[in-house]
């Protein structure tokens, strides 16, 4: 194995690549990252047998060969050289690193340890304009359970019909639920659950190596999504995904319209004042004063009443939020403007942007 490459691109592949490689103390050779030098260049590999993700590094190839280095080693040890050229070889099981002032050796282990990434055949082929993609990824991932336990609610769901996908997270006390047009008719149906740690991993590498299109191919159990010079190849949670659907209200019996950046400010305010552990919120809307108010109280902080100008139609009411998780949702909308619909204060509240109804955050309230 010998081939030259430059510190800039070299850097930028172990970035994409390293954020799947840790500390794995049962399979020590998954905290590395395989490096395979070939004609075309240098292929970089990571996997922690969920995800692996590959990428391509330009390079002048003297010798091909392949071999594995521990990839938090070898990635902050490129990232901290200057600009230059990198000279790699292999002898003996060291991997050197030539530049202009520096020789360096990093002792490795042999490439024929290192799992193998699956192949997908590509029979079910969905393009997707990348920055819609990421943009409609953000908007629901962050709704995912993190309780590993549940691996059908540790994910988001996928469901492929006709010219559209809709992706959907929830924890059961929050619920995103984002729709996407797709360039192209899909032939069949599909519903797949991708891992979280799969969605946040992509949308870092796609930050990194960024591109117009991306490429989704979807097998039986795995999904793969390839844009720029870059793979991630992941696998299919098995189960049934929770019938979201039903639990969407259709009629509402108030609206609120309000300015997303003014309402996200005062609940920030009046947060400070929330009971601990309980992060609560209540909201009283008025329709005859067009207004809404929030407020929250302790006993060991004080209280806060805050009034905000609101377009408030239907009938008057109250009904007390987690603030984090109203907020989160306020901060994924589009544009300026928001809109609160609402029953009950025991029933689920849904908000929307004003200007795309394509997104949709539905809230449970705290039941008081």
């Amino acid at each position: 194995m010998r081939i030259t490459c430059t510190q800039e691109n070299f850097s930028r592949g172990l970035a994409i690549v390293s954020g799947v490689a840790g500390r794995n103390i049962n399979l020590p050779i998954l905290n590395n990252v395989l490096l395979q030098s070939d004609k075309e260049g240098l292929t970089l590999v990571t996997t922690n047998l969920e995800i692996g993700i590959r990428t391509r590094v330009r390079g002048k190839t003297e010798e091909e060969g392949s071999f594995t280095i521990q990839a938090k080693l070898l990635t902050e040890f490129v990232g901290s050289l200057k600009k230059e050229n990198i000279n790699l070889y292999l002898k003996e099981n060291t991997l050197t690193l030539e530049g202009e002032n520096h020789t360096t050796k990093i002792k490795g282990e042999l490439a024929a340890d290192f799992p193998l990434i699956p192949e997908i055949s590509e029979d079910n082929v969905v393009l997707l304009a990348t920055e819609e993609f990421k943009k409609a990824l953000s908007q629901v991932v962050f709704s995912a359970s993190s309780d590993e336990s549940r691996p059908e609610l540790n994910s988001v769901l996928f469901e492929l019909e006709g010219k559209n996908l809709t992706l959907v997270a929830t924890d059961s006390y929050r619920l995103s639920e984002r729709k996407v047009a797709l360039g192209q008719n899909i032939k069949e149906s599909l519903v797949l659950i991708v891992p979280v740690r799969t969605i946040q991993q992509l949308l870092r590498v796609l930050e990194l190596d960024q591109t117009e299109e991306t490429k989704m191919i979807i097998s039986e159990n795995q999904i793969k999504f390839s844009f720029g010079s870059t793979e991630i190849i992941s696998r299919i949670v098995e189960g049934q995904y929770p019938d979201y659907k039903q639990i969407i209200p259709k009629k509402f019996s108030s609206e609120i319209s309000f300015d997303s950046g003014l309402l996200a400010q005062n609940i920030k305010t009046t947060s400070l004042f929330c009971q601990p552990g309980i992060n609560d919120i209540k909201m009283s809307y008025l329709p005859e004063t067009k207004e809404i108010q929030l407020r929250a109280q302790n006993s060991t902080a004080g209280d806060n009443l805050s009034k905000i100008e609101a377009e408030t139609t239907g009938q008057l009411g109250e009904i007390v939020f987690n603030y984090r998780y109203l907020l989160e949702g306020i901060n994924h909308l589009d544009g300026n403007k928001g809109i609160l619909r609402l029953n009950e204060a025991s029933s689920p509240a849904l908000l929307q942007s004003q200007d795309n109804k394509e997104f949709v955050y539905l809230i449970m309230p705290i039941r008081q």
